[in-house]
Parts: structure tokens; C-alpha cells; sequence
């Protein structure tokens, strides 16, 4: 298995582990509606994705061609934030594969970490839901104490927790930014192919692309990047 060759497997989780879309766009639409500005639709949203709230909602005001008035940013950051939480993973599910790779990986004695730039907060709020805790050593989701990937001090921290080298670990995620950020790191990383991103998943510059999160602990074709 791909996994066997490493100590640790760190993985984003926005496109990633889950597909957080639905839950995502519904919660900006209201906070967008409560300012009374017009929704973004699912499509625009999924490529917004990855960034954490506020760019999220600049992204959004970009799109709908809305100037970022004073405060504006910051009553629809929090408003998303509030609507999130009620949104409770509601609309959210696993991709297919991830629940049993976590599982085995935490099984077989591989070091697991998540590293994402969606709030810490409902990071573990979405681990909680779909009961992922146990497998997961360490997670870390953005918080005012690092900056936000593509800066590869989240990720390092990540791995310092694991307790794992650089060297010894595999970064997973879905987007041009977690490339960056694993090389930035002197990580290894695989992509998946079903994340949000406009380019195809062979086009990130990642050491690999997984054709099923499953293929990480089974034996099993991958398709190499250029």
C-alpha cells in the first residue's frame, strides 16, 4: 500500500476527506441574504473553497461584483461562521474511502493528522459528527496563532505533534494551495481527484494522484503527475 512508506499521513479536509460544499454554501447564502445581497451558486462556490471564511467571503463579493464596503467583510466572515455551525455538517459527507482509511491507517500504526485552513473549531465539529476522532492523532485548523496554508507552518506544526520527520510524511489534499504548502513543508504529497479545483488533479505538480482515498492502504493503480 502507498501509506506503508511512510510514518505519518497528514491530510487536508475541505474537497478532501469531505465534501463540505453544500453545507458551505448554504451558510454564506444566508449570511449573504442577511445583508441583502443575491446568492452565489454551488459551482462558483466549490472553487472558492479552501481559504477560510473571510477569503471565502471576498471571493464571494468579488463574484457577485460587490465592492468590499467597511465592515462588510466582517459581518458576513462572522455571519458565515454562525450559519456553519447551525448548519451542524447537515449537508456534508465523507467521500467515498475515507472513513475506512483513517480507520486502517490508525489501525496499522501510521500517524494520522488533518491540516486544513477551515476554523480548528469546525474542524473537530466535522470530525465529531462523523465520528473520525479516534483515528485522527492531531488536528489543526486555522486559528490567529500561524498563518494560513500555502504557508507550510500549519503543516510543520502538524508533523512536530505527530512526532514524525518531514521526510517521513505524506501530505493529501486536493488544490494547488496544498501542493505548495507540502513543498514548501519538504513533504511529500499526493492529490485526490475529486477536489475543488479547476485544473485536473494531474495538472497540481503533486508527486500523485489518487484515483480513491482507499488507495493509500490497498494495493492498487494511481496515475503519477507530470
Amino acid at each position: 500500500m502507498i501509506a506503508a512508506g511512510y510514518c505519518a499521513v497528514v491530510f487536508d479536509l475541505d474537497g478532501t476527506l469531505a465534501d463540505t460544499a453544500l453545507d458551505i454554501r448554504e451558510a454564506l447564502v444566508r449570511a449573504l441574504d442577511s445583508e441583502g445581497l443575491p446568492p452565489v451558486d454551488l459551482a462558483a462556490v466549490r472553487l472558492m473553497i479552501g481559504g477560510g471564511p473571510r477569503l471565502l467571503v471576498r471571493r464571494a463579493l468579488d463574484r457577485l461584483g460587490i465592492e468590499e464596503e467597511a465592515g462588510l467583510v466582517e459581518r458576513l466572515t462572522r455571519g458565515f461562521y454562525t450559519e456553519y455551525k447551525r448548519q451542524n455538517n447537515s449537508l456534508t459527507r465523507l467521500f467515498d474511502g475515507a472513513e475506512s482509511t483513517l480507520r486502517q491507517l490508525h489501525e496499522t500504526g501510521v500517524r494520522v493528522g488533518l491540516c486544513s485552513n477551515k476554523p480548528d473549531e469546525l474542524c473537530r465539529m466535522l470530525a465529531r459528527n462523523f465520528e473520525l476522532e479516534s483515528y485522527i492523532d492531531e488536528i489543526l485548523g486555522s486559528d490567529d496563532a500561524l498563518p494560513k496554508k500555502p504557508d507550510p507552518a500549519p503543516l510543520l506544526a502538524v508533523i512536530e505533534r505527530l512526532g514524525v520527520p518531514p521526510g517521513d510524511t505524506l501530505y493529501v489534499g486536493d488544490s494547488e494551495t496544498d501542493v505548495a504548502t507540502a513543498r514548501a513543508a519538504g513533504v511529500r504529497v499526493m492529490v485526490v481527484d475529486h477536489g475543488y479545483t479547476l485544473r485536473s488533479a494531474g495538472q497540481l505538480g503533486a508527486d500523485g494522484v489518487l484515483a480513491s482515498l482507499a488507495d493509500l492502504v490497498r494495493p492498487g493503480p494511481y496515475a503519477q503527475s507530470a
